[in-house]
């Protein structure tokens, strides 16, 4: 099959202090803002199984116009966690509380499935939020996360001009599986340009946001044997920029993929 490895993609919600009242004792807690939620954020706490059964924690990011991706892992930052799963959902605010719906993808099943997201910001930084397969659902599962500073800046488009490299194993046509490469070249100016191992060729951008954040925008075409796909998502690096992580889901909704990038050192 020729195409990009499936599999999910992984949201988390982010966290704000609200500011007290004005003067005179008693004035009303301002509204959430969006501008301020946003940000990268990773699970501290986690529990339930609606977010599949491998999932262990989410890292979330949530961007100021309300899209949130959800990149599902297999354990805690610290203990170096691979992905299983993405997903994306556009959430809106209302007083203290956000929410909203879209989807998730799995890898190891490629499955899709609907998800909800609910939250509260109980601290500063931190966000608690439960997750349903409908909105007002059953909560399936639920997590505490915690901003990541590193992230509340502006990406730079020289840390992601290079070439880039992962692989996956795929079904082969006729059965069994085949090891796929992909290489993908980003200039300076964001063009993504590049090919995999059998033979598919790809083209797009990696650009950063504009907000402080440090988070690409990417878009990507995918030429393989007469069949064009556009996939489009985010993309963001470790923190010696030596790794890209992109979430991309395919233009009409039904493939979510995520693939893990490692920069390829001049020699």
């Amino acid at each position: 099959m020729k195409q990009l490895k499936k599999t999910l993609l992984a949201l988390t919600v982010i966290g704000l202090q609200a500011c007290g009242g004005g003067g005179g004792g008693g004035g009303s807690t301002p509204p959430l803002s969006l501008d301020t939620v946003q940000g990268v954020y990773d699970t501290t706490t986690y529990s339930g199984s609606g977010l599949g059964g491998a999932t262990q924690a989410v890292r979330a990011v949530v961007l100021r116009d309300g899209t949130t991706w959800l990149f599902l892992m297999d354990g805690l930052t610290a203990t170096n966690p691979s992905p299983v799963g993405l997903a994306k959902a556009a959430v809106t605010v209302s007083g203290q509380s956000f929410s909203g719906t879209g989807k998730r993808y799995m890898l190891a099943d490629a499955s899709t499935h609907a998800v909800a997201v609910t939250g509260s910001v109980p601290a500063a930084s931190t966000v608690s939020l439960n997750f349903s397969d409908s909105a007002g659902g059953t909560t399936t599962a639920t997590t505490t996360a915690a901003a990541v500073s590193r992230f509340n800046a502006v990406a730079a488009k020289a840390d992601m001009a290079a070439t880039w490299t992962f692989s996956a194993t795929q079904p082969a046509v006729g059965g069994g599986t085949v090891s796929v490469t992909w290489n993908w070249t980003v200039d300076a100016n964001g063009t993504l340009s590049g090919s995999n191992s059998l033979g598919c060729d790809f083209t797009g951008t990696v650009l950063p946001r504009s907000e402080a954040v440090a988070v690409f925008d990417t878009s990507i075409t995918e030429n393989c044997a007469g069949t064009t796909r556009i996939f489009s998502g985010v993309a963001f690096q470790n923190s010696a920029h030596t790794y890209t992580t992109f979430g991309l889901i395919l233009n009409d909704g039904s493939t979510g993929t995520v693939a893990v990038a490692q920069k390829v050192e001049p020699t």
